[in-house]
């Protein structure tokens, strides 16, 4: 009997550890498409059927811009920072979800020449 006990606790425990490993890995996000940053516009490109992962631990990411509202984002191995936004439009009540990202070394540049792309005014890390 105790023995059954005890392989019953051992098993719960390894499901709460599979569960809260599985819990840290990022999850995808499918988009329609996303705002492409660049130093003045925001420029709308389509989405594809690739998946984009926010990845907040990662090991490229700039701390600084962290703190200040981007998100390191991964998408077809590529590395990305984006301004994910989730308020209404002007004139709505409706929130929407709004992904602007850039390049690192657009972000990069972006932030250190204090550059405001249009669309970004009144959102964002600003």
């Amino acid at each position: 009997m105790r023995a059954s006990a005890g392989f019953v606790v051992c098993l719960a425990v390894a499901a709460v550890a599979a569960v809260t490993a599985r819990s840290s890995e990022p999850s995808p996000t499918y988009l329609r498409g996303y705002y492409k940053l660049d130093e003045h516009f925001l420029v709308w490109q389509p989405g594809d059927s690739s998946p984009w992962y926010v990845v907040m631990d990662a090991p490229w990411a700039d701390p600084l811009l962290v703190k200040w509202g981007y998100a390191p984002v991964m998408h077809n191995a590529q590395n990305y920072y984006c301004v994910i936004d989730h308020v209404p439009p002007i004139g709505s009540h409706i929130p929407m979800w709004m992904f602007a990202c850039g390049d690192p070394e657009t972000v990069e540049h972006i932030y250190h020449n204090h550059l405001i792309p249009f669309g970004l005014s009144d959102r964002g890390p600003y």
